[in-house]
């Protein structure tokens, strides 16, 4: 019985055996060539990226500002790079062996010959991309070798990060890709490197692409910002580190500052991959595509954002104390930022070959985003929100008068005065007013006494409502919120106490009250309005939410009245200045002169060198933190005392006059429907507000005055007499009827001579 069972069983196996021997042979024989075709295609080469094409940015007309175009790049395997910035000799010889297997290298030479063979050929290559750079790179000076210890640097940096976020330590993508060494290569020139460089096996030409403004583009250079090469920081923070095909990689580039920062996630694509087999064919079943960045629409308005820019220019370098300005203009329905400037700029196409000098301009900061980085005191901008606060409030009523002898204090008349009358010693006394007077003869003296009753704390409930403080909506990196002086925020920032000569200086725009021009442009388009609604730079179909201010009716007219006089009645701090004429609109607005320090632009540092000499040197620069900063790079083996680092040279040079102080001259406004006896017609709302500033301008209404009648003209000729902000722009310019401004200062009437709350 058993060997019946061991016979079956052995019949069984026997079977099974002859059925795989069978299709052993099948497989090795009969379908051995098909079979050896699909492992040899298996076996497959490096992966190849795709790179996406990053987003263009549009204005609002559709006009392309920066977008990418190709380009070449020449770069260096990072294992050579390593052995360059390390010395390492045993990156070295694996580098040679590597060479010499592929063929590039005799098989005869020793290890030391192959070595040395190496470094030779590393040698020559260096020499070439310096030649190569000299001769054909703009502003290309120096060693390029020095690259390779930047990018091994960087890479390291970034290596370290990723095991931070992992736990443990392992080579990251940056250390299997070369890197460049070289960028922005023309066709031209990257054929003359092909062929210079063909003798160095780790050395490529690779295609790779640019990011290229337009022309005539420093009017945008601040808001579009700039892309830089991805660092450790943003490998570490990365929201996409999962993701292959999104997350960042260190030859690559991101937005930094501007809007290529704020729509980085629109910008920004998604890498695709191409993949081969040993035959060269396309692997399409293992390939990824890429996907391209979305364009981004802004609000702004190319020709007006460049006129202005132009105008402001003109102004500026004809008032001598002046390092820059800014305007913004705005669209009072949904607040989308039409015009954002500020001036002086610079040619972003030229941006690493400029840096040097832009850095070292502490004088004129040319690389300040004033419109929005920047914070003022906005001085008298602010008086008709304080009018408005204590009517709402129910401090004051439409029929209060309150008088103005140019002085607050009759025992001390030096004291807590009006603004002086222009090419006097003289005070304004404005005698007994109201509140439309006293916005339109813009009355110290009023809002001083009006300041006192409001209280610091409900004058900064107002300016809360107003949105000081807070973001003004666009989201851009660079963006000051401003200062909203509270009494909390005085004791913690200040431990200051608020009193009733700090209410006073807050009625009229001075003290630690501070804002932006993006955010005097919104105030004035809430004065025009009557609601708030956050500011927007990014064209979208969502509105921004707005809430209304909770004043009446007949308290906005007083407001809008008192402004309109400003600029239309005689007796108007700008009516000689900034008096426009045309037949269906006036100017409305208000002029500021807020009193400014002094900034410092450069800063003493002495110190003693590493032979023990003492020495001292003068670094550029606008605040102690960064001299101190930039001395270190530039001295590192120098020792000092940060005590001893004080300011060596202010802006603006010259001392203002004896009992005088410098002060930034500010012009807000809008332009307002008119019948035909030129009377405003206030049923009929506002479409555009904008805001002027001139630093250290000295008088609001003299020297902002002009360019802000400058500026309504300017829209009026864009947008035509309706004001369509968004109405085809080529070959349909109307031309304005009325009077269009004009810029001839002199420079003998804009020599700034200001003081507090000067008009």
């Amino acid at each position: 019985m058993f060997d019946q069972r061991l016979k079956v069983l052995l019949t069984v196996f026997g079977v099974a055996l002859i059925v795989i021997l069978v299709r052993l042979g099948q497989l090795q024989i009969v379908q051995a060539g098909y079979y050896r075709q699909r492992a040899e295609r298996s076996i497959l080469y490096h992966p190849i990226t795709l790179p996406f094409v990053r987003g263009r940015v549009l204005d609002r007309t559709g006009r392309v500002l920066v977008r990418e175009e190709p380009c070449w790049n020449l770069t260096i395997d990072y294992p050579v790079l390593v052995a360059e910035a390390t010395g390492d000799i045993d990156v070295s010889k694996t580098q040679a062996k590597r060479w010499k297997r592929l063929g590039w290298f005799l098989e005869t030479q020793s290890d030391d010959e192959l070595l040395r063979a190496f470094r030779a050929a590393r040698e020559a290559m260096w020499d070439d991309i310096n030649a190569f750079a000299r001769e054909h790179e703009r502003g290309a000076t120096g060693d390029l070798r020095e690259r390779a210890l930047e990018i091994f640097d960087r890479v390291s940096r970034i290596r370290r990060s990723v095991a931070a976020r992992r736990g443990f330590d392992a080579p990251v993508a940056e250390e299997t890709r070369p890197h460049a060494i070289l960028t922005e290569l023309d066709s031209n020139r990257q054929i003359t490197a092909r062929e210079i460089f063909a003798r160095y096996p780790w050395v490529h030409v690779q295609p790779a692409s640019v990011r290229r403004f337009a022309e005539k583009i420093e009017s945008f250079a601040h808001v579009l910002g700039r892309t830089g090469q991805v660092d450790a920081d943003v490998v570490a923070h990365d929201p996409n580190a999962d993701d292959p095909f999104a997350c960042y990689r260190g030859q690559e580039v991101h937005g930094i500052t501007g809007v290529e920062r704020l729509a980085e996630a629109f910008l920004r694509g998604r890498r695709g991959l191409l993949v081969q087999d040993r035959e060269g064919k396309i692997a399409t079943q293992e390939g990824v595509e890429p996907q391209n960045g979305q364009d981004v629409s802004l609000t702004l308005h190319a020709d007006l954002q460049r006129r202005l820019y132009q105008l402001l220019g003109e102004t500026v370098e004809q008032v001598p104390a002046s390092s820059g300005g800014a305007i913004v203009v705005l669209d009072v329905p949904t607040r989308e930022v039409l015009a954002l400037v500020s001036y002086p700029s610079y040619d972003p196409n030229r941006f690493t070959e400029l840096y040097p000098t832009l850095r070292d301009d502490t004088d004129r900061l040319p690389l300040w985003f004033r419109a929005v980085a920047s914070r003022y005191a906005p001085g008298s901008t602010i008086k008709p929100l304080v009018c408005l606060a204590g009517l709402m409030n129910g401090v004051i009523t439409l029929e209060t008068k309150l008088t103005c002898a140019g002085y607050l204090l009759e025992d001390h008349p030096d004291r807590w005065r009006c603004w002086q009358i222009h090419g006097t010693n003289q005070r304004k006394a404005h005698g007994s007013i109201d509140v439309v007077a006293a916005l339109t003869g813009s009355c110290n003296v009023f809002l001083y006494r009006l300041g006192e009753q409001i209280g610091v704390d409900r004058l900064c409930s107002a300016f809360d409502m107003m949105g000081i403080g807070r973001p003004s909506g666009i989201g851009l990196r660079e963006e000051n919120v401003g200062i909203n002086p509270t009494p909390s925020w005085l004791m913690t920032a200040k431990n200051l106490r608020a009193t009733a000569g700090t209410a006073r200086l807050f009625a009229i725009g001075q003290g630690e009250l501070s804002m932006t021009p993006l955010q005097v442009a919104n105030l004035m388009a809430t004065y025009a309005s009557g609601r708030f609604r956050p500011a927007t730079l990014i064209r979208s179909s969502q509105p921004t939410p707005e809430w209304i201010i909770p004043a009446k009716p007949e308290h906005w007219l007083a407001i809008r009245r008192g402004m309109f006089g400003v600029v239309n009645d005689v007796d108007g701090t700008a009516y000689q200045y900034a008096h426009f004429v045309h037949d269906r609109y006036a100017l409305v607005g208000k002029t500021g002169s807020a009193t400014a320090h002094p900034w410092p632009t450069a800063y003493r540092v002495p110190y003693t060198d590493a032979s023990g000499e003492s020495s001292m040197a003068v670094v550029p620069a606008g605040a102690q933190g960064p001299a101190i900063k930039r001395f270190r790079r530039e001295h590192p083996d120098a020792t000092f005392e940060v005590a001893q680092v004080k300011p060596f040279r202010y802006w603006p040079l010259d001392p203002p006059p004896v009992g005088q102080r410098h002060a930034h001259a500010w012009f807000t406004g809008f332009l307002q429907a008119t019948d035909s006896a030129g009377r405003a017609e206030w049923s009929k709302p506002p479409r555009i507000a904008f805001a002027v500033l001139i630093e250290f301008g000295g008088s609001g209404g003299r020297v902002s005055g002009p360019l802000g009648k400058a500026v309504a003209a300017e829209m009026l000729e864009i947008f035509g007499e309706n004001l369509e902000v968004d109405r085809s722009v080529e070959g349909r310019r109307s031309k304005v009827k009325g009077q269009k401004a004009e810029l001839d200062f002199r420079l003998s009437t804009l020599r700034p001579s200001s003081s507090v709350g000067h008009e």
